[in-house]
């Protein structure tokens, strides 16, 4: 039991971080979308969907690398770290030389604002990097005291630039870079990790190329197959709306990204749990008993998830007249859509812990640049027939396939009984849920709580069998 209570544990302090940087995100949407047009705020948008896209592809995902090494080679932790933060440095001028490509029509006038954009990647690069090497070195209660930060600067500053000064688009990217830089600070400060940069980075000047080459390749080889998976959350709704903004325009991007604010509670709700999974999975990949401990989480996922999946589908109306303000809210009704793309994009994420954890992480690769493909075969044929809708599906599709092709190769390393029976069904009344919504049918919310209650139900009996388990061991231990 003590691997679930630490999992708890980790779980309830990485929360504490989404929720001081997830929910800013929808506390400063009203803000955003009264003081600019949907034009403006899909250029914020889109800034935020191209960092998403350049920050794998630009530092190699080497925070991931980070994190893994550190936690399975604690001797040269502080190598490591020097590696780390030297290539996402560099990072950042390989993104300077690249930004003239954002005055492309398909950025929708974000390559006015190259300057600020990059100020923005830099910070976010930095302080999503320290995150994670805070996470391998165990500071694991900084990382909420440094997210508290990050948000409530960008929360005051967004205030006073955007409502007070008028700033909009250059108020936005101040406050989102300026916050990031203080927590980076703390990072550093108090976290040991500038400490451990400059000891890494004294260890390797002074030693042979080789042995420096024999730590860095092994993370590289680890990290590189990762871009993919990473992107992958990109290229599911980001690469819509490139496709969006190139064949309607950026207002129906800005209608699309509105939307999707609120599906994306639904990766809040996972991300609180992921950092926490991850980190839990890698201390116990020796454990004889790791596909009966990935089976049990898995279906308290799945349970708190597609529950979760069926409330906001549900209640998107309701949160639609909160969250989206003027002509954004009338991107309500692809809410419930969007739910089930983020649903197998969870689904996904959960599957790739099982290769990284294992260190086989090509497959990983394989199975997102698939679904990729999925997206962009998908999303230019349905947007003509569909118009932005389409693109909703698209992304349901790909995130779709990766799912699917992550099950069935998986069990070669890892087996996980997903409880299709109970599943299934579930997925098809969430289906049920989107459709009834998006074409408002008469009594489309009596519906809609008909399939939530049902849902429930299947979960329930889904974790019984679980349960039941869990309780006898607890009983025999005592």
């Amino acid at each position: 039991m003590g691997k679930y209570r630490t999992l708890a544990l980790n779980t309830v302090l990485f929360g504490v971080n989404a929720i001081a940087t997830k929910l800013i995100t929808f506390i400063l949407l009203p803000l955003y979308t009264s003081y600019m047009s949907s034009g403006e705020y899909g250029i914020t948008d889109m800034s935020l969907t191209v960092i998403n896209l350049v920050m794998p592809l630009a530092t190699l995902s080497i925070a991931e690398a980070a994190v893994r090494y550190i936690v399975g080679d604690k001797c040269h932790t502080n190598e490591y770290v020097a590696i780390s933060i030297s290539i996402t440095v560099l990072s950042v001028l390989i993104v300077a030389c690249l930004s003239p490509f954002l005055d492309f029509r398909a950025f929708g006038g974000l390559g006015d604002y190259k300057w600020y954009f990059l100020l923005a990647y830099a910070t976010s690069a930095m302080m999503n990097l320290l995150g994670e090497i805070s996470r391998g070195m165990g500071e694991i209660k900084l990382i909420p005291i440094c997210a508290g930060v990050s948000s409530l600067t960008t929360l005051v500053l967004a205030v006073v630039l955007i409502s007070c000064l008028h700033l909009k688009l250059v108020g936005y990217f101040i406050s989102v870079s300026v916050g990031p830089l203080f927590a980076a600070c703390i990072y550093l400060a108090f976290g040991g990790i500038g400490a451990a940069f400059i000891r890494g980075f004294r260890n390797i000047s002074h030693d042979n190329k080789a042995n420096m080459k024999k730590l860095m390749e092994p993370m590289l080889m680890y990290s590189i197959p990762l871009i993919p998976n990473n992107l992958f959350w990109w290229l599911s709704s980001g690469l819509n709306r490139l496709f969006i903004t190139g064949m309607i325009g950026i207002a129906a991007s800005g209608l699309f990204a509105a939307a999707s604010k609120i599906p994306s509670l639904l990766n809040t709700v996972y991300m609180v749990f992921q950092q926490a999974w991850q980190l839990s999975a890698y201390q116990e990949s020796n454990d004889d008993g790791l596909s009966r401990y990935f089976t049990v989480v898995f279906s308290c996922l799945q349970a708190v998830l597609t529950v979760s999946c069926s409330i906001l589908s549900l209640m998107s109306p309701y949160l639609a007249k909160l969250l989206l303000r003027g002509d954004s809210f009338d991107g309500w009704k692809m809410i419930s859509i969007l739910l089930i793309a983020n649903l197998f994009g969870v689904f996904s994420t959960f599957y790739g812990t099982i290769y990284s954890t294992t260190m086989h992480t090509s497959y990983v690769m394989f199975t997102t640049l698939f679904g990729a493909v999925s997206c962009v075969v998908f999303t230019p044929l349905l947007i003509p027939f569909m118009g932005v809708v389409g693109a909703c599906f698209a992304s349901v599709l790909g995130q779709f396939v990766v799912f699917i092709m992550r099950v069935r190769n998986s069990k070669k390393y890892i087996t996980v009984n997903v409880q299709w029976r109970y599943l299934v069904p579930t997925l098809l009344l969430l289906g049920v849920q989107a459709v009834v919504i998006y074409f408002e049918y008469p009594h489309y919310m009596i519906i809609a709580s008909v399939c939530l209650i049902i849902i429930i139900v299947f979960q329930i009996l889904q974790l019984r069998s679980f349960v039941n388990i869990l309780i006898d061991r607890f009983k025999h231990r005592n």
